[in-house]
């Protein structure tokens, strides 16, 4: 087989799990790290799969432009007819929540009363439209960039006056309903080939854990509703919930991620007090929880390894042997 499977990426560390399972199955790969290659787009791109795993954090590890030339490097891989797999409409979402936002409310999928901000008089001016606690967040996010927890709009007044105000990198800040949820818990949905994989359950009871990859000592920012913000991979926080069955929620879903070219996803919701669900985060650079894995036979990373190669096995019409 001549044909392989390309990673496009910018965080080596993300991608070691993955690389087992891939060299576990045989799986002929090359990755592209987008935060320290250029790609030359001088001839036509070799033949593959191409699985784009490209973060909206890319800037706090010393990508800054990483997601800019990622859609570079898919709309040439596209325009080629190359096979990838969270394409360049896939990575337009993960780099905004607002784009998000707007197309899970088209799917009739309930997400939290959200407000965008480009400075800071329009985020002080839009917080007098909030009567409960809310939330600012970025909306070029990841690993809870910008999530502050806030009761009252002089609270707001006092962050953003201070020197410790955190900007988007993208300029856009949101602010956004805080999701009282009792009990305080979050579901996250995972799907591998567009399909439903399954869901966990995470304890939010002591606040949401940052990704791995922050600093353990980043006190700045609470323990409160990290909206779409924490990462799965650390702490034993987190189960999966067996005999979830999927339903409509699960089936909107699909059928958003089936028309954004999204393949593989994990997606977060949480429930209010009313027992009302709210869709918050697309994670379109999903990672998955060992702890939680390690009593079921269903494994994320694996799922998503024989994925590929079935996919890089059809591309060189090679017969798949179940």
């Amino acid at each position: 087989m001549k044909n392989k499977i390309y990673i496009i990426h910018e965080n080596d560390e993300w991608i070691e799990p993955l690389r087992k399972e891939l060299q576990d199955i045989n799986a002929p790969s090359e990755e592209w790290h987008l935060g320290k290659r250029n790609v030359d787009h001088l001839d036509k791109p070799p033949q593959g799969v191409f699985y784009n795993r490209m973060s909206a954090s890319s800037h706090t590890r010393g990508h800054r432009y990483a997601p800019e030339y990622a859609a570079v490097v898919l709309n040439w891989l596209e325009k080629n007819n190359r096979r990838v797999i969270n394409n360049s409409r896939a990575l337009s979402l993960e780099i905004s929540k607002s784009l998000q936002y707007k197309e899970l409310e088209s799917f009739g999928i309930k997400t939290p009363k959200t407000i965008y901000c480009s400075n800071k008089e329009s985020i002080l001016k839009s917080a007098n439209l909030f009567t409960k606690p809310f939330i600012t967040k970025h909306n070029r996010g990841g690993k809870g960039l910008g999530v502050k927890l806030f009761n009252n709009k002089k609270e707001l007044d006092s962050y953003v006056s201070s020197r410790n105000f955190e900007p988007s990198i993208d300029g856009i800040t949101l602010l956004q309903d805080y999701i009282d949820a009792n009990p305080k818990v979050i579901k996250r949905v995972e799907f591998v080939n567009s399909k439903f994989l399954y869901t966990v359950e995470v304890d939010a009871s002591e606040g949401f854990e940052l990704c791995p990859a922050c600093p353990e000592d980043q006190n700045d920012v609470p323990k409160q509703q990290i909206a779409g913000e924490f990462c799965p991979t650390s702490g034993n926080k987190f189960k999966i919930i067996k005999n979830y069955k999927e339903n409509e929620l699960t089936k909107k879903y699909e059928k958003f991620i089936a028309a954004n070219g999204i393949e593989i996803a994990g997606i977060e919701y949480i429930a209010d007090k009313k027992g009302a669900i709210y869709t918050y985060d697309v994670n379109t650079n999903t990672n998955y929880n060992s702890q939680a894995e390690k009593n079921s036979e269903i494994k994320g990373m694996r799922s998503i390894a024989k994925f590929l190669k079935e996919e890089l096995l059809l591309l060189s019409n090679i017969k798949i042997v179940a």
